[in-house]
C-alpha cells in the first residue's frame, strides 16, 4: 500500500527500525517498493562499521549475479569504497559455498582427486567438455572424507558429459557449481565437517545478509544455520510473494518453519514507495490479500514492456513485443545461433543484450571477445534478407554458414522449430523498431519497476485472479511478481 509512514531524513520509520534491529537474528520482510535494497545496504554499513575494532568480515549474499550487483553498487553509493575492503564482501551465496569448499581443502578435511587445495568452478559443464549420448550421467560424490566420481542415470533428454572426460576434469582440479553443492550437502551431514565448517565462519565473519531468502534451498539454509551456530549476527530479507526459483530447488516453503525455529524476530516493511496511482495501489493490496482480482484490458501500443510467466507466451503477442530471448539457455546450437540475430534486434531496438546471449556463444563454443564484432556484418545482413520475402530455410543455411566462420560447432539439420524462430524474428523485423516494447519474463522483471506494464495472462491466469492468489504457489507468485512492476497502471495485453 502506499506510504503515509513518517519519514525521518530519507527513511521511514519502519525502515529505521529495521535498519537499526538490535537482535542478532533478524528478519525483515519487504513488500514490492518498500526500499528492501536501501534497508539492506543501509544495515550492512552499520554492520560493517559499527565494530570496526572487530576484523572479521561482514558478508552479504544474494543468489543471483544481478541481485548481488544491485546490492554491492548501493552500498557503494551510500558508504564509500571502504565499505568492501577486504575481509568484507557481497557475493553471491555459490560465492561463499565455494570459500567453504576451498577451506576444506586447505585444511584437508576433504581430500580432492589429484591433491588439489584451489579449484576452478565453472557455471556448467557444457561449454568445458562435449556431449555424450550415454544415459549415464558422470557425477561427484562426498566418501568419507574423499571426492569421488560415480555415475547416475540420466533422463533420455538431458545431454551428459563423457565419463572419460569428466574425471579427467575433475582429476586437474576442475568443478562446477553444483558439484561443490553436492560436495556440501554430503559434507555437513558429517559431525567433523560440519564442525570444522562452524570453527571456520567464527574465526573469519562476524555478520551474515542474507537477500531474497525465500529463494533459498535445504543446503542454503543448513549454511546459514551453520553462521547461527558459529555466532555470527544474522539478518535475513525476503518476501514469500516473491519466491520465484523453485525451478532451481528453491524451498520457500521451508524458510517460514527455519525462521521460527531459529528465534529470528521480524520486521516489517509494508509500505511502498512504488505506487504513484491509487488504482496500482489498490490492485497491489488485494493481490496480496488473496482478493479476487480482474486486470484490465489494455494495448501493447501504452506499456513500457510486456511480461508473462514464459517467453513462449511473450513470442504469441503482437509483434510489436520482442522478447529477450526464445527460451532458456538449453546449449541447442541452432537455438544459440538465432539468439545472436535477436541480440542485434534488441541492442538495436533498446540497448540491450539478448538475455541469454554469454550463453550462446558457449553453446557455440566462441571464446574470442573480438568474434562479436566479426560476425556482426553477417547478421545484420541476414536480418535485412528476413525483412523481405526470401525462404527462411535458406536464411537459415546463411545464419548456419555465418557462425561457422568463428564456431566449430556442427550445426544441426533443417527443424520446424529453426524455421519457427526465422518467423517469428520475421514478423518482428517488419515493424519498426521505436515501436517495439521489450518482452521479459517475470524472472527477469523481478526487482524491477516501470510506469506502465502490460501482462500477457493464460487462462489460468485470469481463473486465478477471480479466485484470489496465494504465495503457496510458484504460478501464483509469477503472476503476482509481474501485476506488482507498474508505478501507475497494470493491464492485460
Amino acid at each position: 500500500m502506499a506510504s503515509n509512514e513518517p519519514v525521518v531524513g530519507a527513511l521511514t520509520t519502519e525502515q529505521l527500525a529495521a535498519i537499526g534491529g538490535a537482535s542478532r537474528r533478524l528478519y525483515i520482510e519487504a513488500a514490492p517498493g518498500s526500499g528492501k535494497t536501501t534497508v539492506s545496504a543501509h544495515r550492512y554499513g552499520i554492520q560493517r562499521f559499527g565494530r570496526a575494532a572487530d576484523p572479521r568480515a561482514v558478508v552479504a549474499v544474494s543468489f543471483t549475479r544481478s541481485a548481488t550487483a544491485e546490492l554491492r553498487d548501493r552500498v557503494l553509493n551510500r558508504w564509500g569504497d571502504s565499505a568492501l575492503s577486504w575481509p568484507h564482501r557481497i557475493v553471491t551465496l555459490d560465492t561463499v559455498m565455494c570459500d567453504l569448499l576451498t577451506h576444506l581443502l586447505h585444511e584437508e578435511a576433504v581430500h580432492w582427486p589429484g591433491g588439489h587445495h584451489e579449484l576452478l568452478v565453472h557455471d556448467s559443464w557444457r561449454a568445458r567438455l562435449p556431449p555424450s549420448n550415454s544415459r549415464r550421467r558422470p557425477v561427484i560424490r562426498l566418501q568419507g572424507n574423499q571426492v569421488c566420481t560415480t555415475t547416475v542415470w540420466a533422463k533420455p533428454y538431458e545431454h551428459a558429459v563423457n565419463r572419460a572426460d569428466f574425471e579427467a576434469a575433475v582429476e586437474a582440479g576442475e568443478c562446477t557449481h553444483d558439484d561443490v553443492r553436492t560436495v556440501l550437502v554430503d559434507g555437513i551431514n558429517d559431525e567433523r565437517i560440519r564442525g570444522a565448517l562452524i570453527r571456520h565462519l567464527a574465526s573469519t565473519t562476524r555478520a551474515l545478509l542474507v537477500d531474497e531468502v525465500f529463494d533459498a534451498n535445504l543446503l542454503d539454509l543448513k549454511v546459514v544455520q551453520l553462521a547461527i551456530r558459529a555466532g555470527l549476527q544474522v539478518t535475513l530479507v525476503g518476501d514469500p510473494w516473491q519466491a520465484l526459483y523453485g525451478f532451481r530447488g528453491a524451498r520457500p516453503d521451508a524458510v517460514p518453519g527455519f525462521i521460527a525455529a531459529e528465534g529470528f524476530k521480524q520486521r516489517d516493511l509494508h509500505h511502498s514507495f512504488r505506487w504513484i496511482t491509487r488504482e496500482q495501489d489498490l490492485l497491489s493490496t488485494r493481490l496480496r490479500f488473496g482478493a479476487a482480482t480482474f486486470v484490465p484490458a489494455g494495448e501493447v501500443k501504452t506499456v513500457q514492456v510486456v511480461l508473462a510467466r514464459e517467453w513462449k507466451s511473450l513470442w504469441a503477442t503482437s509483434p510489436r513485443v520482442l522478447p529477450l530471448a526464445f527460451r532458456s539457455a538449453t546449449g541447442r546450437p541452432a537455438e544459440a545461433a538465432a539468439t545472436l540475430l535477436l541480440n542485434e534486434m534488441t541492442t538495436h531496438a533498446f540497448n540491450q543484450k539478448a538475455v541469454y546471449l554469454g550463453d550462446a556463444y558457449t553453446t557455440l563454443g566462441i571464446t574470442d571477445p573480438g568474434a562479436g564484432a566479426r560476425l556482426q556484418p553477417r547478421l545484420e545482413a541476414i536480418l535485412r534478407r528476413l525483412s523481405g520475402n526470401d525462404d527462411l530455410d535458406g536464411i537459415r543455411r546463411e545464419l548456419n554458414t555465418a557462425i561457422a566462420t568463428e564456431s566449430d560447432v556442427c550445426m544441426p539439420r533443417r527443424h520446424s522449430s529453426h524455421i519457427d524462430r526465422l518467423a517469428a524474428l520475421r514478423a518482428r523485423v517488419e515493424q519498426p523498431s521505436r515501436q517495439h516494447v521489450p518482452g521479459l519474463t517475470c524472472h527477469q522483471a523481478k526487482g524491477r519497476e516501470w510506469d506502465h506494464v502490460g501482462v500477457r495472462l493464460e487462462a489460468t491466469d485470469v481463473q486465478a485472479l477471480r479466485q484470489g492468489l496465494t504465495h503457496t504457489n510458484e504460478d501464483h507468485r509469477m503472476l503476482y511478481v509481474a501485476l506488482t512492476r507498474a508505478r501507475r497502471q497494470t493491464v492485460a495485453v
